[in-house]
């Protein structure tokens, strides 16, 4: 068993990207490398080669993945997640995102599919966005147009045409975007958004603005779900309102892999539901977060914290108003 544990706070690993931007620095007052060019903060993540350093407590400087070896993956992820689950690695991926201009069209796989073409021990990628910052115009794609085929689609590859089978959405902050696998995506430029994801790095390029990066054609094409793609009754969530101010509490999401709530909080607020870990990435505000006796962590907006399962609850206390979101994994 690991002991002491405590809210866990992380090292940014910065991703450059060919259209990232510069804001995560100015809007969150992140360290972020002058020569800008920054699309990924990853916040939460343990893959190899991109493993998150822990920032605070007795455990600092230790990786992620040191943690969880051994008897600690019980105590950070709960021991009955760990009963219902075989995951050899933290399941969840978080990161902030900041878009100076827009990414490729893609689409991502289901486990079914990276289990029979990818490599072992990677899985398929499910996510989620929440939109934090736009600027004038800003959108996004998700999915295709009504009617749209395979058949269509590869004739629109072909002749140029693509951007005319593509469903665009605006956006503002706070929109909730849900990407499952097989649908059709992409970000605009101008905007700021938190991804909460599957532990999974495979993306397939259907297209890229003419940018010079390699594209997976066939494999995203064979993974599009056109039948989901082409309905758009859910293309923005509909958050549920669970609690109301000064402790208000909605559900944005619960899906297969994670669930996300969004927490706005003017005064005390009490967690004591956890069955597994939560991840809280601050939005808005400050807020400090109180375990066991007397021990307390302080989060601000731009910071993820992981709260392991083992403390069984927790204490918000903001400073004026805080917005956080919450992520934890579906059961």
């Amino acid at each position: 068993m690991v002991s002491n544990l405590y809210p866990l706070k992380f090292k940014s690993i910065f991703k450059k990207t060919p259209w990232g931007g510069s804001r995560l620095g100015s809007f969150f007052g992140k360290d972020v490398p002058a020569d800008g060019g920054i699309g990924e903060s990853w916040e939460i993540t343990d893959r190899d080669g991109d493993n998150s350093i822990i920032a605070n407590g007795v455990y600092k400087d230790m990786r992620l993945r040191q943690l969880l070896d051994g008897p600690g993956m019980n105590d950070v992820l709960g021991h009955e997640y760990k009963r219902e689950r075989s995951e050899n690695r933290f399941p969840i991926l978080v990161k902030l995102i900041d878009t100076a201009d827009r990414l490729s069209i893609q689409v991502h796989p289901d486990d079914a599919y990276v289990r029979a073409h990818e490599v072992t021990g990677e899985s398929g990628k499910m996510e989620a966005w929440y939109i934090i910052h736009t600027e004038p115009g800003a959108w996004i794609i998700r999915g295709l147009r009504p009617g749209m085929t395979r058949k269509h689609l590869e004739s629109s590859l072909g002749n140029g045409n693509l951007e005319n089978c593509l469903n665009l959405l605006s956006v503002r902050p706070g929109d909730v975007i849900f990407i499952p696998p097989g649908i059709v995506h992409t970000i605009g430029p101008g905007i700021i958004l938190l991804e909460v994801q599957q532990n999974s790095n495979v993306t397939y390029r259907l297209y890229d603005w003419g940018r010079p990066r390699e594209l997976h054609v066939q494999k995203a094409l064979d993974v599009i779900d056109f039948a989901s793609s082409t309905r758009h009754k859910q293309d923005k969530m509909q958050p549920i309102l669970l609690s109301p101010p000064p402790r208000k509490r909605e559900l944005l999401l619960k899906c297969e892999k994670f669930v996300l709530e969004s927490l706005e909080l003017d005064v005390q607020c009490d967690i004591d539901d956890m069955r597994t870990f939560h991840i809280l990435t601050v939005i808005e505000g400050l807020s400090k977060i109180a375990y066991g006796r007397s021990e307390a962590v302080e989060v601000s907006a731009g910071e993820s914290v992981l709260i392991p399962a083992a403390l069984q609850g927790y204490k918000l206390y903001p400073h004026g108003r805080c917005k956080i979101i919450k992520s934890s994994p579906s059961f």
